[in-house]
């Protein structure tokens, strides 16, 4: 099993790279994949940089994902939240009990319109807090809803933080003290 990492053209770099070096360190295998409309694995995220998927969304092999993990960043999560194969597989992923994360802009604009947060406590980009309910919404960088099965977190600035919590809920807090040492944080 491995963690599925979604991208999209305006998807934010710096958590998706966060994401993907911090469980990489942590021997996590990862897949990205790209939710781009004209089926292209390189796209262009939110400040121009240039990410080459490993393949479409279409072109995933079948297997089950430990966790799915949506990072924020405008355009890209509009156009993951557009994608129905990317909401069908988090559904399904809900729906089997398996872990979900999303930080930034994305637990507001993909997972909150699809009725995918259910009674999860969340945080996401203060710029969205007012679209959360106010009974789920949490303030913390980073918030664990183990019920729900859920990892949320606030942007850019928290995806470190994010992503080393990611290899907690998956592979313990061990795992996580390894890989955060030699980073220095």
């Amino acid at each position: 099993m491995s963690v599925l990492v979604l991208v999209a053209p305006g998807s934010e770099e710096i958590e998706t790279v966060a994401i993907l070096d911090v469980l990489v360190r942590a021997n996590i295998a990862v897949l990205l994949a790209s939710c781009c409309p004209l089926g292209l694995r390189q796209i262009r995220a939110s400040r121009g940089v240039q990410l080459v998927a490993d393949c479409h969304l279409y072109e995933l092999p079948q297997e089950e994902f430990e966790m799915i993990v949506v990072p924020g960043g405008l355009p890209g999560s509009e156009c993951i939240r557009d994608n129905s194969r990317a909401i069908g597989l988090l559904r399904e992923q809900a729906a089997n009990g398996r872990w979900r994360a999303a930080l930034c802009a994305a637990p507001a604009v993909v997972l909150l319109p699809h009725q995918l947060l259910g009674q999860a406590s969340v945080t996401c980009h203060p710029g969205f807090w007012a679209q959360i309910p106010a009974a789920q919404l949490r303030h913390e960088r980073v918030v664990i809803d183990k019920g729900a099965r859920l990892v949320t977190s606030q942007g850019p600035g928290t995806a470190i933080e994010f992503a080393l919590t990611l290899v907690q809920v998956l592979r313990g807090a061990t795992a996580a003290e390894a890989v955060a040492g030699p980073m220095i944080l």
